[in-house]
């Protein structure tokens, strides 16, 4: 199928879009605004899906893991942040459950990251408890998805002098 432009011509700008939607292997979220969006090109571009049921399930295999996202924002906080101290929190069956993903620490202050898969992460039960219970104690902690929203949340506080 070929893409078309506003007026219905063929449009090679949005071929080339759809070419690099799946890179790797993985799947390019960031072409995509809503999860129904993303649902929609899924079903209309990969022959043997058909249903919502079925493009959520390729989804889910092809979204990057946790673990991917989770690298690129502590690499960003590294490269941006050289005065911070930053962390991936370890799990395990001693470690407490609920907190968050990564810790950062900058100009005193301490910041959780909470990080989830685009559009199909969601959070527990105790990972919402533990982030309400670090605002209370002062702290700052996020539910991200990627290291343009850590971004937007420390650039702030990077540029304070």
């Amino acid at each position: 199928m070929t893409a078309k432009n506003a007026e219905g011509y063929p449009d090679p700008t949005a071929e080339e879009a759809i070419r690099h939607v799946m890179r790797g292997g993985k799947l390019d979220y960031t072409s995509f605004r809503t999860y129904e969006e993303l649902q929609d090109y899924t079903i209309e571009h990969n022959k043997g899906i058909s249903t919502r049921e079925a493009a959520d399930k390729f989804i889910r295999e092809k979204m990057p893991k946790e673990s991917y996202f989770q690298k690129k924002i502590l690499d960003w906080i590294k490269d941006n942040a050289p005065n911070a101290i930053a962390w991936k929190e370890a799990a395990g069956p001693y470690s407490r459950q609920g907190i968050p993903d990564i810790t950062c620490i900058i100009n005193g202050r301490y910041y959780g990251f909470e990080v989830k898969r685009p559009f199909i992460g969601v959070l527990s039960k105790m990972q919402e408890q533990t982030i309400k219970q670090i605002r209370r104690a002062g702290g700052r902690a996020e539910v991200v998805t990627s290291e343009k929203e850590v971004a937007e949340i420390l650039l702030p506080e990077l540029t304070q002098k």
